[in-house]
């Protein structure tokens, strides 16, 4: 059976340029933005009832006022979030991806969709 789960994140995911940061030492680290979207998505996603083994994720990503960014950054820092928050067992088990860009100036947020695949 086809499962389906739809939530709104308020915040926009950082993009990849803003996922991780590298040290002059050479250490790597979160950024507080990947933090904090994470911590939302965990906070706002509703877990599907039984695991599956493909997804098709939705993002549709509205950036508020003088907000910017590539539709094709968003992802990682999405996906990851989903995975570590349960509603999907890996990134690597998304087999449709589709990120939309929009604009509302006054209510910037991410609207997620997660969908089971069949297997055939």
């Amino acid at each position: 059976m086809k499962q389906e789960v739809s939530f709104t994140v308020p915040l926009v995911p950082p993009s990849v340029n803003h996922y991780v940061k590298h040290t002059r030492s050479g250490r790597h680290y979160v950024t507080k933005e990947a933090i904090a979207f994470k911590e939302a998505v965990h906070i706002f996603a509703a877990h599907l009832p039984e695991p599956a083994e493909r997804y098709e994720v939705i993002l549709h990503v509205y950036l508020g006022k003088g907000a910017r960014g590539d539709a094709d950054n968003f992802g990682k820092c999405a996906l990851d979030a989903l995975a570590s928050a349960g509603v999907i067992h890996s990134d690597s088990a998304v087999d449709i991806f589709t990120v939309k860009k929009s604009r509302d100036r006054k209510r910037p947020r991410t609207e997620i969709t997660v969908r089971t695949i069949q297997e055939v």
